[in-house]
C-alpha cells in the first residue's frame, strides 16, 4: 500500500482549515444572497418588459379602435417570449479559466477562489482540507493585491501561480479517468495524492508571497519609524 507523504499532513495545519471552513461558509452565504439578488433584477427586467409590451400593445388597440386577432395574438405571443428570454439571461456569473489570466491583481484572489469553488465537487474528499487552506489564504492575500504594481517582478510571480500553476494542476487532474484516479504509479502515490500534494504545495506557496508582500510593508513601516524618530528626537534635543 502507498504511504501518504509526512509533509501534506504536516502543511495541512487544522486550526487553519477550520478557520477556513468558517470563513468559507459565510462566504457561501454571502455568494447565495448575491446569486438570488440577480436572479431577481433579472426577473424584475423580464417583468417591466413584458408589461411594457402588452400596454404598448393596449394603447395601440385604444388608438386604432382595435387590432386583429393575429396583431393580438403575435404581442401575446412576443411578450412570453420576451419574459422567458430575460428570465433567463444574463446566466448567473462563473469563473473559468480564462477569466483569471484576464482578470486585474484586486479581482485575481477572488477570481481564483470562485473558480475553485467551483472544481470543489471534481476533486478527492482528500483535498477538501487543501482547497479550504489555499481558499483562505487567497482571502488574506487579496488587500495586498489589490496594492500590488501591475508590472512588478511580484505581480508576475503570482499571476503565474494562480492563473497557471494552479489550473494546470487542477485541469490536468480532472482528465485523467476517475477509475485510475486513485491507483498508485510508478512511483508508489496515485493521482490523487499527488494532486493534494501539489495543492498543498500552492497553498505554502500563496502564503509563502503574502509573507514577502508583508514583508515590503514592514520594513518600509520600520524605514518610516526610523525616520520619525531621528526627526522629532533630534528636533526635540535641538530645543533643549
Amino acid at each position: 500500500m502507498a504511504q501518504v507523504p509526512a509533509t501534506r499532513s504536516a502543511r495541512v495545519s487544522q486550526d487553519i482549515v477550520r478557520a477556513a471552513r468558517r470563513q468559507r461558509a459565510a462566504r457561501l452565504y454571502n455568494a447565495r444572497k448575491e446569486l438570488w439578488r440577480h436572479r431577481f433584477r433579472r426577473l424584475r427586467r423580464a417583468v417591466l418588459a413584458t408589461m411594457t409590451i402588452y400596454i404598448a400593445t393596449l394603447v395601440a388597440a385604444l388608438a386604432l379602435g382595435g387590432l386583429p386577432f393575429m396583431a393580438t395574438l403575435l404581442s401575446v405571443l412576443l411578450g412570453i417570449a420576451v419574459f422567458m428570454v430575460l428570465s433567463i439571461y444574463p446566466s448567473s456569473p462563473r469563473v473559468h479559466v480564462g477569466d483569471l489570466g484576464t482578470a486585474t491583481l484586486p479581482e485575481l484572489a477572488g477570481s481564483t477562489e470562485i473558480w475553485l469553488e467551483g472544481k470543489r465537487k471534481a476533486l478527492p474528499n482528500a483535498a477538501v482540507d487543501a482547497i479550504d487552506m489555499i481558499g483562505v489564504r487567497l482571502e488574506q492575500m487579496a488587500p495586498q493585491l489589490a496594492t500590488l504594481d501591475e508590472r512588478g517582478p511580484s505581480a508576475r510571480e503570482v499571476r503565474k501561480l494562480l492563473s497557471e500553476h494552479l489550473p494546470a494542476l487542477v485541469e490536468s487532474y480532472t482528465r485523467i479517468p476517475a477509475s485510475v484516479r486513485s491507483q498508485p504509479g510508478a512511483g508508489g502515490t496515485s493521482p490523487s495524492d499527488q494532486l493534494v500534494d501539489g495543492l498543498c504545495v500552492i497553498a505554502d506557496e500563496i502564503e509563502t508571497m503574502s509573507l514577502d508582500l508583508s514583508r515590503n510593508d514592514i520594513d518600509a513601516l520600520a524605514t518610516r519609524g526610523r525616520f520619525l524618530e531621528s526627526k522629532y528626537i533630534d528636533a526635540r534635543n535641538g530645543e533643549d
